[in-house]
Parts: structure tokens; sequence; C-alpha cells
């Protein structure tokens, strides 16, 4: 198990985690200890999609011929799902918060805002912090390429998380924790895609070490949740022991899927396949998972809650409740994604037609233009 199973299983492993958010955000009370703490520390899936982005994104900086070309990729990804979901949020379900404000939270400024203005209206902390990482990795990657020894250079940068987090602390920002704490995990990341990029050379039975660090990582997690009362240095430690528990639960996952398949054949590609599904359409399903949480435990959410508890017993409380949430948040994030797919593929397709007539149109009247400046003007004979 080694860490170049995490780039070749990396849709499935965002899937895990999609999938483990989901959970962590559905607030059932579970009996069993152990379910009750894998529960409550789901919120982990985010570091493991942040490590697999910033593996993801040395790769993606390899490729770009440009920066424009980097940003184009990143944009064409994530905007046209983002903006469809916040302009539909704000318009219907929100329409009585004030334009600026809306404006604000879609941009992700009201989220950086914090706590200065007593916590202004914001649609997500996720998405915003994603795009002020993108903004910044073409300037993170010029510095890192110059490191001569580029996993001190990883270390010294990953300082810069806690130094923030303390900042905020004596500021009274720790809404920004959830950002600021994740910094570590992303540069981890960073360092692995360069690891696996320049084909560096990793011990097959690197199993045994990722199993004990991510046995360590719980352990301090769960001494945190047990042990630290005080709310703000609890949110401002929880997430540190991510960098043990985040890449080694990723080798650990990715070793898992590639056992699965390659020795059980069909029945492990119909075991990877819901990891693989919900990987791919992570993105949507996270920002309908979010919106649809809020409306279905919402005063507007009572109809469908009350209709569910008549009919099959199932009220806002119990596992299936959520479950159900899941099922129609993975059905309409993957009919956005297509649907946005369809659309791109259409605006390229067309636009490649547009160029393709244009330059037969340009190279058309090059050849005329050729052929009369090679014409021979007649003259008259002379006359004697």
């Amino acid at each position: 198990m080694k860490l170049s199973l995490i780039s070749k299983y990396r849709t499935h492993i965002m899937g895990f985690a999609i999938l483990w958010i989901m959970w962590f955000h559905s607030p059932c009370a579970w009996k069993n200890e152990a379910v009750h703490f894998i529960h409550d520390i789901g919120f982990y899936g985010v570091d493991m999609f942040l490590l697999v982005s910033g593996l993801g994104l040395y790769f993606s900086m390899r490729k770009s011929k440009s920066i424009g070309e980097f940003y184009k990729k990143r944009a064409i990804r994530i905007l046209p799902a983002y903006l469809i979901v916040t302009v539909c949020w704000y318009a219907f379900y929100k329409p009585e918060v004030s334009f600026t404000d809306k404006l604000l939270s879609i941009l992700g400024i009201n989220y950086f805002r914090g706590n200065i203005t007593g916590r202004p209206e914001y649609f997500d902390w996720f998405l915003p912090t994603l795009f002020v990482l993108y903004l910044l990795t073409p300037l993170y990657d010029k510095l890192f390429q110059k490191a001569s020894v580029k996993w001190k250079f990883t270390l010294l940068c990953m300082t810069i998380s806690p130094l923030l987090c303390i900042i905020f602390y004596h500021t009274g920002q720790q809404v920004l924790y959830g950002s600021t704490v994740r910094i570590a995990v992303f540069l981890v990341g960073y360092w692995i895609g360069w690891f696996l990029y320049e084909k560096k050379t990793e011990d097959k039975a690197s199993w045994m070490v990722h199993l004990p660090l991510l046995f360590v990582g719980l352990t301090l997690v769960y001494c945190i949740q047990k042990y630290i009362k005080n709310p703000t240095v609890f949110w401002g430690l929880n997430c540190y022991p991510a960098l043990l528990v985040a890449p080694s639960l990723c080798v650990l996952l990715g070793g898992l899927f590639y056992l699965a398949d390659k020795y059980l054949k069909v029945v492990g590609k119909i075991l990877l396949f819901p990891f693989y599904i919900c990987g791919k359409y992570s993105l949507e399903i996270y920002l309908f998972h979010q919106r649809i949480m809020e409306i279905a435990n919402g005063d507007k959410g009572a109809p469908i809650r009350n209709f569910l508890s008549a009919k099959w017993h199932i009220n806002a409380f119990s596992p299936g409740y959520y479950f159900l949430i899941g099922i129609v948040s993975i059905i309409l994030g993957a009919a956005l994604h297509e649907l946005i797919a369809l659309v791109t593929r259409w605006i390229t397709k067309n636009g490649k037609k547009k160029k393709q007539v244009v330059t037969e149109e340009s190279d058309q009247t090059n050849a005329e233009e050729a052929v009369k400046d090679n014409m021979v003007p007649e003259t008259k004979e002379a006359t004697v």
C-alpha cells in the first residue's frame, strides 16, 4: 500500500470523503460509542478532500501551459455549479437577504469578514477556502519549486496554520478556524503530489507505517474530544490530528480499493462503483446536501417530515431520514454535473465550428488574394 494508490483511486477516495461528511452532517444519536466517535469526526472528510486536492493541483500545475490555463480549468470545474446553486438558494429560499449580503456571500467575502460585523450572512465556508487556496497555488508553486529540500519547505509553510489560529483566537475570529487549520493538510497533499510526480521510490510495506500513524491520529482526536472542554480551543486543535489521519487513511483506503479491484473482479467493481460516483459528483453533492439539510430540518420541511412520519414512520432523528436526504443529494448532484457537462460540450463544439468557419473563410480570402497577385496583366500589342 503506497502513496501512489492515492493518485490512482483519487476519485474513489473523494467519494468516501463526501459520504463521511454527509454522515457527519446528519445529527443522529448512536448508542455504540465507537460508531458515535467515527460519526463525530466525519469532518475529517474535508481534510481528506483537501489533501487529495493538493495532490491533484500539483499535477495540474505541471500540465497547465500557463497560470491562466490553470485558473480556467479550476473555474470551469467549480464556478458553474457553485453559481447555479448559490443564486437559486438566495433567489428562492432566502429572498429576504439584502442584495449586498447576497453578493458578498456568493463571492465568499462575508465568510472571511468573520465576526467583525457580528457573523454576517454567508453561504458556505468550504468553497471560499478552496477559492483562496486555488488562487494562491501558482505563487506557492513557484516558491516550492525553488526550495532545495521540499519537505523542510513544506513543514515551514505549515507553521502558518497554527500562527493564524493563534491570531484569530486573540482577535475573536474563530469562525475562520475551519479554513486556517486545514492549510497544513493541503500543503501535505501538495508535497505528496510532488513526491508522486517525480516518481520517488517508496517501500511497498509502507502500510506498516500508515496503520500506526492512523491509530495515533485517532487516539489524539479522541483525547481532544474527551478532555478539551473549552470550545474555542477544541475547534482550534480538533483538526490537527488530521495531519496523521488523512494521509494514512487515504493510503489504506487506496490499498483496500486496489485489493478489491484486483482480486474481487466483478464484485470489487460493484463495491467501488458507489465511491466512484460520489467522488465524481462530490462538489455538486456537497452543495446540494447542505442546502437540502437546512430546508428539511427547517419550517419549510415540516410537510415532508410529517408525510414521512405518517407513511413510513421515519422521523427527523432516524438514520433513514438522512439516508433519503443523501440519496436525493446524490441524484441532484449527478444531474447538475451532467447538465453542466452537456452545456459545456455544446458550447465548446459550437465554438470550434465557428472557429473552423472563420478559418476556412480566412483561408479562402487569402487564396483569392494570392491568385489576384499572381495574375499577369494583359498588355496591348505594340503598333508600328
